[in-house]
Parts: structure tokens; sequence; C-alpha cells
């Protein structure tokens, strides 16, 4: 058998390997698991790949950490072992009972398992990439103006969010598409990455008083060349020339007959550049999900409508911002709500066909008001109105989860991350869904694979912290809720967490501790009693958990939302005092059940 590190110019080597039930194709970056399509992330492939190459031979860890990030000489310890045990858990294996990848502890890793070379066929099966999707990478500032950065951004953004609306296609968010700047990123390799049928590349140039775009759209399986054109226009065309760009590829793509006559642009959101800038800044900030950086996306968002007051856009991210800021314990509920619902009726009075403004309304009625049939008659709105939108798929999808439909939930919220799969905020959204599912293991993974993308993600840590614990690996739920702790700035949340985690694993005396933090922390901000409702369910104190439930309803707490499929809760739930509160809460099984909400929506 031949081995690929013996021929480094490739050739008359397969591109293609098969160990086990699984098979690699190097040149698609792709792994399969008997036939099936796995997603494995990039970090994660390119150590199978190297240790493919090296099957047998032992590969150090400075030799993968320099294979990973090139040139950089930091300590990545942490980011190597999470990219290695989220390989090993998309494999089935285990550092202990090692069937593919064996530990040499302080050294590296060696490939054991026996690799089959598959040659390559003429009649190789089509591949089951989807032929109606599509990336729109950044455009290509090349007009020398630092200026005309956010001109170019705006005009994919635009694109991505026209083209959302189409049922038939689907189109990766501007988020996961910016990690694939031009020229950095070979268009090809970005579309195998992202799981797409095509890709659109632009580069805009300066000519005279006008400026020149060169669009082209690749197929990426193939490399040919589906459709370019170039377009001359002043800022003032943009618009006509998005239209143009969009109806072009929309018959480019494998859309039915009725959906490819339709150009989906109707109108651009704001003309202002430094609006649109704002915005944007809000948008990142807000889905990092910390106190400091929603304190900043507010002033953006503020700063966004300063610019333009009728960016409808602009008032959604903040009404979103305020809900956050609730469920952080900064605001009270009743300001959150106030300042939430003012903010979505202007949105909706400037554009009462924003799927945004629908999906904030939806959340209102969800974590305020317990109105669940209205709650959810708006995220079905805002999604008539966008299907491809990824935060109103988002939502909803947390809105069934919290409603004990975890297989509707899972399905949105993996239809949110097909199109924006490198957001850190969907994949924690995929974990706690999973985690209150009652799917441990799956949240294990969900969460390791969110810290592949960032290790000191703290909800991501505090996810897998929960579900270490429900599977009574207490010690290791304990180390990642610490780290929690550490990179969120002792949030209540992650505070009653680590309590209950204490709790559980008979360690009273620092569950006591917790709960003096968490009193001394309400001598400076609001802490919700449902912390501590939390950590007493942890400590088996009932009576005293149940009596910090009752205070949260009192104070119309948002985390009530979670209260029926919390699995900490688990030990209360036969108590008559929780069902009351239950039924207090809105949750009746009748109200609750999807043929309700049909019949009552039909009526």
């Amino acid at each position: 058998m031949s081995n690929p590190q013996d021929n480094p110019s490739g050739k008359g080597v397969s591109r293609k390997l098969r160990f086990g039930a699984f098979e690699v194709d190097l040149d698609q970056q792709e792994l399969r698991n008997r036939g099936i399509r796995v997603h494995l992330q990039r970090k994660p492939f390119q150590i199978l790949e190297l240790l493919l190459r090296r099957r047998g031979a032992l590969v150090t860890r400075t030799e993968l950490a320099q294979h990973l990030w090139p040139g950089l000489h930091v300590n990545f310890g942490r980011g190597l072992n999470t990219a290695i045990n989220v390989l090993r858990q998309t494999l089935g294996d285990s550092s202990a009972g090692c069937r593919f990848i064996e530990t040499r502890s302080g050294l590296g890793y060696r490939f054991l398992a026996s690799v089959e070379e598959v040659p390559e066929t003429d009649g190789e099966p089509p591949s089951d990439r989807s032929t109606d999707s599509i990336a729109i990478l950044p455009f290509d500032n090349a007009t020398g103006d630092p200026a005309m950065s956010a001109v170019v951004n705006h005009m994919a953004e635009d694109l991505i969010a026209s083209l959302s609306t189409l049922e038939h296609v689907r189109v990766i968010a501007h988020t996961s598409a910016l990690r694939y700047r031009m020229p950095e990123n070979e268009p090809r390799s970005a579309g195998r990455e992202l799981d797409v049928r095509a890709v659109l590349t632009g580069r805009i140039e300066r000519r005279d008083q006008s400026l020149l775009l060169t669009a082209e759209l690749v197929d990426v399986k193939t490399g040919r060349h589906l459709w370019g054109e170039q377009y001359e226009f002043t800022p003032d065309g943009v618009l006509d020339v998005e239209i143009s760009i969009s109806s072009a590829v929309i018959k480019r793509l494998n859309l039915p007959s009725a959906a490819s006559e339709v150009s989906p642009i109707k109108k651009r959101y704001t003309s202002k550049v430094e609006a649109y800038q704002d915005y944007r800044k809000g948008k990142y900030l807000q889905n990092k999900l910390t106190e400091a950086d929603l304190g900043k996306s507010i002033a953006h968002f503020e700063s966004a409508i300063a610019a333009d007051p009728s960016y409808a856009l602009a008032y959604t991210g903040l009404a979103d911002t305020y809900i956050l800021l609730a469920f952080l314990g900064v605001l009270s509920a009743t300001a959150a709500r106030s300042r939430a619902e003012e903010l979505t009726r202007t949105a909706l009075q400037i554009d009462d066909e924003l799927a945004e403004a629908h999906a904030s309304l939806a959340s209102i009625r969800k974590v305020f008001d317990r109105d669940y049939l209205a709650a959810e008659m708006e995220y079905h709105r805002a999604l008539q109105l966008s299907p491809g939108s990824v935060d109103a798929h988002r939502a909803y999808a947390a809105f069934l989860s919290a409603m004990e439909r975890p297989a509707e939930a899972l399905e949105e919220i993996r239809n949110a991350q097909g199109a924006d799969p490198l957001s850190l905020a969907l994949n924690v959204e995929a974990a706690r869904i999973l985690y209150m599912g009652r799917s441990f293991e799956q949240c294990i993974q969900q969460a390791w694979q969110t810290l592949v993308l960032e290790a000191t993600f703290a909800p991501a840590q505090h996810l897998l912290g929960l579900a270490y614990e429900q599977v009574e690996m207490y010690e290791e739920a304990i180390i990642e809720l610490q780290n929690a702790q550490t990179c969120s700035a002792y949030e209540p949340e992650v505070l009653g967490a680590l309590g209950h985690a204490y709790g559980r694993a008979g360690k009273a005396e620092e569950a006591t501790d917790i709960l003096a933090k968490l009193d001394g922390l309400s001598t400076r901000r609001y802490v919700s009693p449902y912390w501590r409702a939390i950590l007493y369910a942890g400590l088996g104190a009932k009576d005293l958990a149940l009596d910090e439930l009752k205070k949260a309803f009192e104070e119309q707490d948002v985390w009530l939302v979670w209260l029926k499929v919390e699995p900490r809760f688990d030990p209360l739930r036969a108590d008559r005092r929780f069902v009351q509160l239950l039924e207090a809460g809105g949750f009746n099984a009748e109200v609750l059940s999807p043929a309700h909400f049909v019949a009552r929506s039909v009526g």
C-alpha cells in the first residue's frame, strides 16, 4: 500500500482514503460515515488529514500546532485539545479505548487504524451536496479608498439578505461569509467548507468618476464558471446593480421556474453608510452575549438610528438587546419589556413587512407576556416574510424548545446553522436545545464544536458544564462551569449553575459559598430568584427552591420561560406547588400543542 507522505507531488496517489466505516475525500474536504456526510469543522479536519498522511508515525503537538496555526508562536494548547476532542467524538473514538487516534502522553498523536486508498472511478455516484445553495463572499475593495469598504460590504450583505427571502435557496449568512475574505481564500475552497453549490465573488475598482464591479459565479464542485459580468455605476446606482446581479444569479441556480422569474431585491434598508456600519457592529457585539458587549451594542444601534431614523432594522436590533439585558438581569422585566415593545412598534410602523420586527414582537409575547399562541403566530409571520432569516429561525427554535417540542426546535436551529455555520450564537443555541431536550451526549459534542470556534466562549463552557453534570461527570462539570465563571465576569446564571453542580456533587459547603456570592452580587445589581432556586434544587432543598420560584413569578422573571423543560427542576416536578407554578406560567398541555395552534390561528 502506498503512503501519501512518500509522494510529495501526489501523482498516482488516491485523494480518497477509507478507514473503518469512514471515508475521507481530501479534495472535497469531506468526511463520510457509511456513505453519509459528516459535518467536521476546519481545524479537526486538518488534524485528521495530517494524521492520515503520517499514519503510523508520531505527529507531535508542536507539528500539529504549526499545521493549524502556521507562523504563529503562541500557546495553542487548549485550542488543540478542543479540536482533538471534537475529532474523536466525530469518529466515536476515545483516548482510553482508542481505535483510530492514539495519544502519546506529552508527545503527540498517532493514527493507528488500517487505511485503504479508494481508487478514482468514472462512474462515481453524485454528491449529496445541495444544488440550491450559495455563498456570497465579501467583495474585494480594490478602489484604494478604505472609506469604500463599508459600501462594498453593504452590497454583499444586501444580496445575502435579498436572496434569503427565497424559499428554494440556502444562502450563507453574512457572519459566516465574512470569514472568507478574498483574496486570502480561494472561492472553491471556501464553498466546500461552507457546503454550498455555488460561490459569488466581486471586486470593485475606481474608473474615473464611477465604480466598476466585476462579479463572478463559480460552481464549487467542478470549478466551472457559471456566470460573470461587469457593471459600471455611480454610488447612486448601487440598487440597480444589486437587482441585476440578483436576477442573473437566480437564473443560474437550481430553482423552480416560478421563483427564477422573480427578483427579490425591492429596497435597501438604509442608504446611510455610517448607519449600516453601526448596525453591523451592534449585531456582532449582541451575539457575544455578555453584559459589557450588550452595552456597547446599544450605543451602536442608537448611533445607527441617529444617522438614519427610518432604519427599521436598527430599531429591532436595539429591541432584541433590551430583551437580552432582561435575561442577564441588567434590567427588570418591566423596564425591558416597555423599551423593547416601543422599539419594535416603531420598526413595524416604518416597515410592517420586516421579518426581524415580527420576530422581535414574538419574543416579547413569549418571554414577557407568556402569550405563546401570539408568539408562535408572529414567528410564523417572520418566517413567511423571510424564509432564510437566521435570526427568526434561531428565535423560533428557542421557543419550540421551551414549549417542549425538541424535534421541531432542533430542525429550526439546524436550518439556521445551514445558513450561518460559524455563528457562535447559533452553535450555543443548538447546545441549549439539546440540553433542554435531554440529549446530553449530543449537547456535549455540540458545545465542544462551539469551543473549537472560540475556546473561551463562556456560554458554550456553561452548556458543556450543564450537560456533564446531567451525565454525572461532576468534576468535569465543575471545571467547565468555573471556566465559564472566569470568562463571563461572574454572571448570576453561571454562579447558580456552579452552585447547583456543587450541590449535586455532594459539596454542600462550596454550594453555600456560591449562595453567599449571589447574595453579595445582589447588593450591586439585580439577581433573579430563579438562580437561587436552581442552586437550592441542587442541594435538595425543595421548599427553598419553590419559594424562590414563587418570587421569580412575582417579579415576572424572563427565565421562567424555561420552567417546563429545565432538567435541574426535575426533582420538583411531582410537587403540587410546582404544578401550580407551571399552570400560572401558561404551560397548559392543550394550549401548547401544535394542533391547538393551527386550530386557533385558522379560527
